[in-house]
């Protein structure tokens, strides 16, 4: 006899895309703030919980280039969704996720140019637009390794990884308004 009143964790909660915005860093990189919108009762959910259920869900099974994205399941961006754990989440405070995000969009990338003043002003102002006081801010880790230029036998997980030079991926909690805050930039 099969119980069909049993959920997995990532069916449990339904977490639907509210808004994307995107800024062009230059011609080969893009800035993407992907809103989810969450159910009420997923605010309160552990670390744990929060990152099963958002690891697991289709929504976060996407593959990111620069110019563009495609759904993808068991894949995240250079990643496999099945390599990619709660402990690579590492909680970062405001002031930390602001100015690592300014310094990595400011920063010179071989062969790219400079980003310009205006989308520099453009990210500067979604930084300020979309975190409060109850906001909890994740850095995945593993970007640190993928994005490592002393790895030169970089092992990739997936066969579009190689399509990225560097991926930052940042998740803002904000259980106040039921949302998900997905921040990623890619470069190629």
């Amino acid at each position: 006899m099969s119980n069909n009143n049993i959920l997995s964790l990532q069916d449990l909660y339904e977490f639907k895309v509210g808004n994307k915005h995107l800024i062009r860093l230059h011609e080969h990189g893009l800035l993407r703030l992907i809103t989810l919108n969450t159910e009420p009762k997923f605010s309160k959910v552990t670390k744990k919980i929060f990152f099963h259920s958002l690891l697991n869900n289709p929504v976060y099974q996407e593959l990111f280039f620069d110019h563009y994205t495609q759904q993808s399941s068991g894949k995240h961006g250079p990643f496999l969704t099945k390599n990619l754990k709660e402990k690579d989440f590492v909680k970062i405070s405001e002031e930390y996720f602001k100015n690592e995000v300014i310094q990595i969009v400011s920063s010179p990338k071989w062969s790219c140019p400079p980003i310009s003043k205006e989308s520099l002003t453009k990210v500067k102002y979604l930084l300020n637009r979309f975190i409060n006081e109850t906001s909890i801010l994740y850095f995945l880790e593993r970007c640190i390794d993928f994005n490592s230029s002393f790895n030169e036998a970089k092992v990739y997980e997936h066969e579009w990884s190689h399509s990225l030079s560097s991926y930052y991926e940042y998740i803002i909690h904000d259980p106040e308004n039921k949302k998900i805050h997905m921040l990623i930039m890619t470069y190629e």
